[in-house]
């Protein structure tokens, strides 16, 4: 691995944080299909997006394709995020804060719609601030 700018570390960390905190809300969101146990879900890694994909297909009819579509999302801006820290280790590629930044905006307007969804849909506030 290459040495990495001070900017483009903190851009890694902001995506990186925003990946986690994003999967921390698909443990809530497929709890339900797992024991109930948020905790267990979020622990192993991949857990929550499979358990958030079961939680969606029992979701209420009126809103179930579009909870379908955000986690779908959620697992493509979590795979282009492990994808992006995992080329770091390429000799030939220079990280970019600009590139690490804009998938981290992409988790975290994808973490925010299914916030809303939590909260207005399962009565839950999963907000740690």
């Amino acid at each position: 691995m290459q040495m990495i700018s001070d900017t483009a570390l903190a851009a890694i960390g902001r995506m990186t944080v925003a990946a986690t905190d994003l999967e921390y809300l698909l443990a809530w969101i497929g709890a339900d299909r797992a024991g109930g146990d948020v905790d267990a879900v979020f622990a192993r890694p991949g857990d929550a997006l499979v358990a958030a994909r079961g939680s969606a297909e029992f979701a209420d009819a009126e809103t179930r394709q579009e909870l379908i579509t955000v986690v779908e999302s959620a697992g493509i801006y979590l795979a282009l995020s492990q994808t992006a820290v995992r080329r770091l280790w390429c000799d030939d590629v220079t990280p970019d804060p600009a590139v690490f930044n804009e998938i981290a905006g992409r988790l975290l307007a994808c973490r925010q719609w299914l916030q809303t969804y939590v909260e207005e849909h399962l009565g839950v506030t999963t907000d740690r601030t």
